[in-house]
C-alpha cells in the first residue's frame, strides 16, 4: 500500500514544507521496527525480511524525505531530531489507519488479499474452494498470483503475498506449513503412443516433457526417479515447461510423455485422449501446503480460505 502525504516538518537544519511525498507502508513498518528494536538485524528477524530489504526500506524513506533519520556515524543507535519527529508521525499514522479500518467496518471498500500459488493449486484447488469462501464473507477480492513453488514461498517470506499454496516445503524459521491437499503425479502420454506398463529404466526410451527447476511437481517426480536410480540428465528430454498446462498441451500435441498432477489431466483421462503409463515401483504422491508467516494473525479472508482448504484433509 502506498500513501500520498503532504508533509510539514521543521528541524534546525532541515525544513520540509508542502512537499508531496510518497510512503510505502512496508517502508514505514520497517522503520518503526528498527526504531523499536534499535537494530536492523532484530527488525529483520521480527518482520521476517532480509536485513538488506530492511536497510533498503529505511534508505528509500530517507531518500524521499531528503533527510537522515538515523545517525550512522556512531556505533550506538541514535535517531536524528528529524528521525524522532518522523517516528512520532509514523506511530500516529499507523494508529489512525487501524482506527479508520475499525470505524469503516462493513462499509469499506472490498479488502484485497494476495495469494501466491504454484500452478496446480492456482488452476485446480483454489478455484474450487473460493465459491465456498465467498459464500461466508463479503467485501473481499482475492488476487491469485501464479509462480513456481519456490517463488511463491519467497513471496510470503518477503510479505508480497498474504499466504501461499504450494507443492513442496522449503524450510525457513519465519514460515509455517500446513498440509491441505493430497495429490498424485502420473506419467501420461497420448492413447496407445507408448506401452501402458514399463520399468523405471524404460523411461529413458520415451521423449519426455519436464517442468522447470523450482517446480514442486518436478521436485516430487525427480526425487522418486532418483530413488530408482534414474536421473533427468540421462533421459530424453525434448521440452521444459513453466506450467503444467503447457506440459499437458505438449503431450496432447504428441511431443512425448510427461509427469503431471492427476488433477490436471482428469478430463483427458476420462475421455480417453490420454493414458497413464504405469512405471513399476514408482508411485508418486505429494502434498500441497498452506504457507504463512509464523506468528502473524491472518486476515479474515485468508483465514476463511485456509479453513475451507483444511476441510479437504479432514474429509
Amino acid at each position: 500500500m502506498r500513501l500520498f502525504v503532504r508533509f510539514g516538518f521543521f528541524d534546525r537544519t532541515v525544513i520540509l514544507m508542502n512537499r508531496d511525498l510518497y510512503f510505502d507502508l512496508k517502508q514505514i513498518k520497517s522503520f518503526i521496527e528498527v526504531v523499536r528494536t534499535k537494530s536492523f538485524t532484530r527488525a529483520s528477524r521480527i518482520l521476517g525480511l532480509g536485513q538488506t530489504t530492511i536497510s533498503h526500506h529505511v534508505g528509500q524513506l530517507e531518500k524521499n524525505l531528503g533527510i537522515n533519520l538515523i545517525e550512522r556515524s556512531t556505533k550506538s543507535f541514535i535517531l536524528t531530531k528529524a528521525g524522532q519527529a518522523f517516528y512520532r508521525f509514523c506511530e500516529k499514522m499507523m494508529g489512525d489507519l487501524e482506527n479508520l479500518e475499525h470505524e469503516m467496518g462493513d462499509e469499506r471498500m472490498p479488502i484485497a488479499v494476495t495469494i501466491a500459488a504454484s500452478t496446480i493449486p492456482s488452476a485446480y484447488i483454489i478455484p474450487k474452494a473460493l465459491p465456498r469462501v465467498l459464500g461466508k464473507i463479503t467485501h473481499v477480492k482475492y488476487r491469485i498470483k501464479v509462480y513456481d513453488s519456490r517463488e511463491a514461498i519467497e513471496q510470503v517470506k518477503e510479505r508480497e503475498a498474504d499466504a501461499a499454496v504450494v507443492g513442496r516445503i522449503i524450510k525457513h524459521p519465519h514460515l509455517s506449513y500446513t498440509e491441505i491437499w493430497e495429490d498424485e503425479i502420473v506419467l501420461v502420454c497420448l492413447k496407445n503412443a507408448h506401452p501402458s506398463k514399463i520399468s523405471a529404466n524404460d523411461i529413458a526410451k520415451i521423449p519426455l516433457v519436464i517442468r522447470e527447476k523450482g517446480s514442486g511437481t518436478r521436485h516430487s517426480y525427480e526425487e522418486a526417479l532418483n530413488r530408482c536410480g534414474v536421473y533427468l540428465p540421462d533421459l530424453k528430454v525434448v521440452m521444459e515447461c513453466s506450467t503444467s498446462e503447457m506440459a499437458k498441451e505438449a503431450v496432447l500435441s504428441g511431443a512425448g510423455a510427461s509427469f503431471i498432477s492427476i488433477l490436471a489431466v482428469e478430463r483427458e483421462l476420462k475421455s480417453g485422449i490420454l493414458q497413464i503409463i504405469e512405471v513399476k515401483g514408482v508411485k508418486i504422491r505429494r502434498k500441497f501446503y498452506f504457507v504463512a508467516l509464523k506468528g502473524k494473525k491472518l486476515e479474515k479472508p485468508v483465514q476463511q480460505l485456509y479453513e475451507v482448504l483444511k476441510e479437504n484433509i479432514r474429509a
